[in-house]
């Protein structure tokens, strides 16, 4: 069985293909555009395509697996944003309006100062290298409900917002927000001033290269100060009251969520700047966790899209086969995301991986070349890589570099793994088995990989068990000093990290994995990276502890594979894109709209 590559599914790939390095010189040439219908269309500069006119009203709506615990991302830093995106707002957010040859929205969390434009802040300075300048945008006001009655918005808020997460000014009692703290680590912030109605200076302790990019990718919402000073917080809905073009005004725990367009929202569509946002009337999102009931849902028209909002993408290309021979007309958009499903080695004792002649014993186990060929149909890459992704040029260990005896560690030879178990003192028993492992996934991911994993080391006379984990779980094990499983496919899995943002990468080395790593090479080099106020070292840095966990085999190597979002015809400006930078999850849904005509004339009704 193929996948069916549909015009829409070849303009993604060649678009995301090429961004990534994985689109070979001499492929096939992006198809011609679609005839265009008799109705008005419009061309967008930012992805090449042709969309029907903008237009306004209708009702969005998306099919998701998750809903946060609260509203508040004090309490539910990266949670929160599933209900509070496009509600609640940051000071920046990504060109909506760039080239994604430029900005591959489909990387959410993938945003550099180069990939922005302004959100509440109107802009931003480093008059020197300890202090930044945010200057706060005029004419935005807080929505119409209490209690902040649409009063306008100000630098005052921000000083508020940002000593409550720092722990700063009347909130020096309470002190930071740990997650917070976590996501900026190696900024040190001095003080937060709002120096007149439109101004607020962040002091530094010292330098640091990436001051931007950590408040990027820092979930630094804006929340209504009025609002948590009479409710304590922003943990109930009800009480959500933001800048953003939505309003939420529905919440059905376990069930639905309901947006309404905010009718005074300032913001103008960056790719047709007369339009103002949102286009449509309201946002639903569906909880829907069983994949056969999303698809059912799709195939009849019930939801518009899926895709990075609610964690619904579509992670198996057999479930995709199965969509389009039903619903040929849906769109498909394809990430490339290498990292998703990544099984990290153990290699703490008392572990069996924590010998590095096991964990090479098993990367030659695995057979990345027919795993790409058939599972993957194709569409899977299997060159191998180290915790940054061989397509991020200067940042990454590149692979011509590898000597010949580490490609070969990288080389499905079934027969030298036995040979290296062997010498590890772990010969075949009397049941052919050598050692029995452990493996964690979280349920996010499709578990049908890791099983393929499984028959591979079984064939080398390893046996496995697969634990299938909640959210709650893999984050219990993230948190843990040490954990009993050789393997996990974790939440927080960056390894193959495919983007240059300086801030993922930097943390990619900074214990926050479930390999429970502890090498005082990776701490060193981690340390000297936030410190470095020099790109080029800053570069180097990150080389070299890449070529660590490339000789050290920190994790099984996956085929760079693609998940896939997906919509329905009439769902026009939508290019795929996950959102507009990290937490930024419904934002770009303001930026989407409905051909009605099309949409009757597809259902029929």
């Amino acid at each position: 069985m193929t996948v069916t590559i549909t015009r829409t599914l070849v303009v993604a790939l060649v678009l995301v293909l090429t961004a990534t390095g994985l689109w070979a010189a001499g492929a096939e040439e992006e198809p011609a555009a679609a005839t265009a219908t008799e109705k008005e269309t419009v061309f967008d500069p930012a992805t090449g395509m042709t969309w029907t006119a903008p237009e306004y009203g209708g009702t969005l709506t998306s099919a998701v697996t998750v809903f946060p615990p609260s509203t508040d991302n004090w309490w539910n830093l990266g949670w929160a944003p599933h209900l509070i995106g496009g509600v609640v707002e940051r000071l920046a957010f990504a060109d909506w309006g760039l080239s994604r040859d430029i900005w591959n929205g489909r990387i959410y969390s993938v945003v550099t100062p180069e990939m922005t434009t302004g959100a509440l802040a109107e802009s931003w300075s480093m008059p020197d290298d300890t202090t930044f300048i945010w200057n706060i945008r005029q004419g935005v006001h807080w929505h119409d409900k209490a209690p902040m009655n649409g009063r306008e918005f100000d630098a005052y808020d921000v000083e508020w917002n940002f000593h409550r997460y720092f722990g700063l000014g009347d909130f020096s009692e309470d002190g930071p927000n740990a997650a917070v703290g976590a996501v900026v680590g190696g900024v040190g912030i001095e003080s937060v001033t709002a120096t007149d109605q439109w101004t607020v200076e962040v002091k530094l302790t010292k330098p640091h290269l990436d001051v931007l990019g950590k408040f990027l990718n820092g979930y630094f919402f804006v929340h209504a100060p009025e609002q948590i000073e009479e409710y304590g917080d922003a943990k109930d809905w009800r009480n959500l009251v933001g800048t953003g073009p939505f309003i939420l005004t529905d919440f059905v725990e376990g069930s639905s969520a309901t947006w309404e367009k905010n009718p005074n929202y300032w913001g103008y569509d960056e790719k047709f700047p007369d339009n103002r946002l949102p286009y449509v009337d309201q946002l639903r999102s569906l909880l829907m966790p069983d994949m056969s009931a999303r698809l059912a849902a799709l195939r009849t028209g019930k939801v518009d899209m899926m895709g990075n909002v609610g964690d619904a993408y579509i992670t198996s290309i057999d479930d995709l086969e199965s969509l389009q021979k039903t619903s040929p007309e849906i769109d498909v958009w394809p990430v490339y995301n290498p990292a998703s499903g990544v099984l990290y080695m153990n290699v703490t004792s008392p572990a069996i991986t924590a010998d590095v002649n096991v964990r090479k014993a098993l990367q030659m186990a695995v057979d990345r070349e027919t795993i790409s060929a058939t599972y993957f149909k194709g569409l899977g890459d299997p060159a191998p890589y180290g915790y940054v992704h061989q397509s991020s040029k200067g940042w990454s260990w590149p692979y011509a570099e590898w000597p010949d005896e580490v490609k070969q560690e990288y080389t499905y030879n079934p027969e030298r793994a036995e040979e290296l178990l062997d010498a590890a003192g772990y010969p075949r028993g009397d049941d052919g088995y050598r050692f029995k492992i452990e493996i964690a996934q979280f349920s996010r991911y499709e578990p049908t990989y890791p099983e393929l994993v499984m028959g591979y080391l079984d064939a080398i006379g390893v046996d496995s068990e697969l634990f299938i984990q909640t959210s709650a779980e893999s984050g219990a094990l993230l948190n843990a000093d040490t954990h009993e499983y050789e393997f996990v496919a974790s939440y927080y899995g960056w390894f193959g990290s495919s983007g240059t943002n300086l801030t993922w990468i930097s943390q990619s080395f900074d214990g926050r994995s479930h390999n429970k790593s502890k090498d005082p090479r990776i701490d060193a080099l981690h340390l000297a990276a936030i410190e470095s106020t020099d790109l080029d070292e800053f570069k180097s840095l990150i080389r070299q502890a890449d070529e660590i966990t490339v000789r050290e085999h920190f994790a099984l190597v996956k085929s760079s594979s693609p998940w896939f979002s997906v919509s329905q015809p009439w769902v026009q400006g939508y290019f795929g894109e996950a959102g507009m930078g990290n937490g930024e999850r419904n934002t770009h849904l303001a930026r989407l709209w409905i051909d009605s005509e099309l949409k009757q004339a597809t259902l029929g009704n």
